[in-house]
């Protein structure tokens, strides 16, 4: 029986799809009830629920803000948002998140019925094998466990490695590889993926039908090299695990399989100089470590793994000075957590400018869910074009509101708050003599000279031409 949490602001939505479903006879039950944003997301870190009906407009935090949050989880969670027609563009923005399914109010029990039996399929196919005591035997064979094992692969076929050519081949996704035979060695090794022990011929097979290609439901396919004997199996899975991402740095699904020269030893310079940059709070270094870091993965010179090392280590040097973020433990945490390697460098980059006070604004303080959204949002991109109705786009909010928010919960107009961003920052670039006072202009996202000037005086009492003289 899978358990389902649904969330709505006004009780008698929530009474009404509860009892509108015979929940049980479609394998689910209704473990909880939550009635905010807020509330819900405590209550899906603590019932831990396989699907979640949600609405979409709440206070404090809307239903967008907890599917991205909700899918960020280190555990796996279907949402199926529930939507007037009116909020068509909503239900379409949380598809785009990761939502599986949307569904129309009123509620129409023959839709619901249909979207269950379709998210049924997807958590049976995830679930793990009813037996799979190979898997615990590649882990730790134990004593007398390479015997076993070794039964366990001939009982497949799998006896003669060198001449069978035989690999390790991963599939990520929401499906398994079809048309499998039945007598492969087949492991379902996370929610999403799958391993599978392959002989040569049948992984030519496979590349001849899935190169165009790949299956529905698939993001990516990892093959590792040729398995010398029982005792390499669990680093060849390991090896294909990490094929099968690369699309998360290559934003090509497809098939891996050759590991290309990677420039590893120059990420390592530059992640030590992250590091020397974060302990002294040189923000200019940290920035160019990760703008030179990105150009690697541009290059496609980095691989996945390298991904997952530039995030845990940033994070590593950034709890010595007391921060606390959370490490990643799997590729799939990864993948969940950031749309792709460039959205996981933005976040790190806008994540180390606060802790080392880039912009030497004293952070606000907001329990209003969305509008610390807003907020970050505003914080870490305050160098380029910012509006009201620029905001009121991305978070689809009335502008005027966005407007009231800012004077409630900040103190100050959005312009206010954008130009004492701009204005510290260009005070940190004029200390350091970081290129022209036009450059800097530029720089902190005003291309009017004239106006950027006028404005540095009335907020310092300087112009910048005299605030970098004082500093020399």
């Amino acid at each position: 029986m899978y358990n389902v949490l649904l969330v709505d602001d006004e009780s008698w939505v929530v009474e009404s799809l509860k009892d509108l479903i015979d929940w049980n006879a479609h394998g689910f039950q209704v473990a909880g009830q939550a009635y905010s944003g807020m509330d819900a997301l405590g209550s899906i870190r603590a019932l831990k629920p396989d699907v979640v009906f949600t609405d979409i407009r709440m206070p404090e935090m809307n239903g967008l803000e907890l599917i991205q949050r909700g899918i960020a989880l280190p555990f796996p969670v279907q949402f199926v948002v529930a939507s007037g027609y009116a909020e068509f563009a909503y239900a379409q923005k949380a598809l785009a998140y990761g939502a599986a399914a949307y569904c129309l109010k009123p509620f129409d029990e023959a839709e619901i019925s249909g979207v269950l039996r379709k998210i049924r399929v997807t958590l049976d196919a995830a679930r793990p094998a009813a037996a799979s005591p190979l898997l615990h035997l590649l882990e730790d064979p134990g004593a007398g466990g390479e015997q076993a094992l070794l039964e366990q692969l001939k009982a497949h076929g799998l006896a003669d490695w060198d001449e069978d050519r035989t690999a390790a081949v991963v599939a990520v996704g929401t499906r398994e590889l079809p048309d499998m035979d039945r007598r492969v060695v087949k492991l379902k090794t996370g929610t999403f993926k799958t391993a599978y022990l392959l002989t040569g011929r049948q992984i030519d097979a496979l590349r001849i039908r899935w190169e165009g290609g790949l299956p529905p439901g698939l993001t990516g396919i990892g093959i590792s090299g040729p398995i010398a004997g029982p005792k390499a199996i669990k680093p060849a899975i390991d090896a294909a695990d990490e094929l099968a991402h690369q699309t998360f740095v290559t934003f090509e699904p497809g098939i891996y399989a050759a590991r290309q020269p990677f420039k590893t030893d120059e990420l390592n310079r530059l992640l030590g100089g992250m590091r020397d940059a974060i302990r002294v709070k040189d923000h200019a270094a940290a920035a160019l470590a990760f703008e030179r870091i990105g150009q690697l993965f541009a290059e496609k010179a980095l691989s996945v793994r390298h991904a997952f090392q530039v995030y845990n280590m940033t994070v590593s040097f950034l709890f010595e000075l007391g921060q606390s973020e959370t490490m990643l433990y799997s590729y799939e945490q990864l993948v969940q957590a950031h749309a792709d390697v460039f959205a996981m460098l933005e976040e790190l980059m806008a994540l180390t400018a606060r802790c080392l006070g880039q912009a030497g604004t004293p952070p606000v303080e907001t329990k209003n869910q969305t509008f610390r959204a807003i907020l970050q949002y505003v914080t870490d991109h305050y160098r380029g074009e910012i509006s009201l109705q620029h905001l009121a786009d991305r978070f689809y909010m009335n502008p005027s509101y966005i407007s009231q928010l800012f004077k409630k919960e900040v103190g100050e107009t959005l312009t206010a708050y954008l130009s004492r961003l701009r204005i510290a920052y260009a005070c940190e670039l004029l200390e350091k003599e970081v290129g022209s006072i036009q450059d800097i202009a530029e720089q902190t996202g005003y291309r009017d000279y004239f106006y950027f000037t006028r404005l540095f005086k009335k907020v310092t009492g300087k112009t910048p031409a005299q605030y970098r003289s004082e500093r020399a």
